[in-house]
């Protein structure tokens, strides 16, 4: 039975497409009035002058009850704004939205956000390691690794400070903390969508003790002892945040970037 035929009509989700076959916008309403009445004249110009173009279709989905479409609409937008066989004309992001795993949802509409870039870290950090978090095991495989979820702060924490080849460059910023790197941000994901999953604050001032094994080094942090929490991981609010041209490869000294003060990058021979 459609919802125009009957006596108490559903809520509906809809998806407008263009006659590229597009999916251009994302909407809900009490009924299937809803969407038909964009073809009378639409609030949003860009999808007014779709619905003035032949070739378009609208696709309905029936839900049970307002608060599910509201939460469908919501999360349809999200995913359809990164798609690119998508070309959502939609003014707004909602409430109920993806985030990376591990990411504390309150950090959620960051991923929204302009994307960092590795130059702009450094300046606006005055300096920073970036580091990569893979996959495969670290280095010590006697102490715990970070799941997937990151659930546990310390083990993120730990997992973010050390261990990272760094040459020269602890010597260097032993001898002149003032070139050392204020922070260090760990990111996680693929080239094309990596975000940072955790961001810590380093002390310049810590690299003649830094606890070292061999080439690999400890990155000397502001905080120190008793309890890690998440809030200790969120430095400088970038925890969620995509970083958009961070490139690693699978060499330990590849692992971490160097982005000095002015935006230089620095990486090891």
């Amino acid at each position: 039975m459609s919802a125009s035929s009957r006596l108490v009509p559903r809520p509906v989700v809809y998806a407008v497409r263009d006659r590229d076959n597009r999916i251009v916008y994302i909407g809900r309403g009490q009924s299937e009035d809803r969407p038909q009445s964009h073809a009378a004249g639409s609030h949003n110009a860009a999808l007014a002058a779709i619905l003035d173009t032949p070739g378009y279709t609208i696709d309905v989905a029936e839900m049970p009850d307002a608060a599910t479409a509201a939460v469908v609409e919501s999360m349809l937008i999200d995913v359809l704004s990164a798609d690119v066989k998508a070309k959502l004309v939609n003014a707004r992001r909602e409430k109920w939205c993806f985030t990376p795993l591990g990411t504390p949802p309150e950090y959620a509409h960051r991923l929204g956000l302009e994307p960092l870039t590795v130059s702009g870290l450094g300046r606006s950090l005055d300096g920073v390691l970036i580091v990569f978090h893979g996959s495969k095991p670290y280095r010590d495989l006697n102490r715990l690794q970070a799941d997937a979820a990151g659930t546990d702060p310390a083990v993120l924490a730990e997992n973010t400070v050390r261990w990272w080849q760094l040459g020269t460059w602890a010597q260097q910023w032993a001898a002149a903390p003032q070139t050392a790197p204020r922070a260090v941000v760990a990111v996680k994901g693929p080239t094309a969508r990596r975000y940072v999953r955790t961001a810590i604050a380093a002390d310049p001032v810590g690299w003649p003790t830094a606890t070292r094994d061999g080439a690999f080094y400890q990155v000397p942090t502001i905080r120190g002892g008793g309890m890690w929490t998440h809030n200790d991981l969120d430095h400088a609010q970038l925890r969620g945040r995509l970083v958009h041209d961070a490139r690693f490869s699978n060499r330990a000294q590849d692992l971490v970037i160097w982005v000095d003060a002015t935006g230089t990058e620095h990486r090891q021979p």
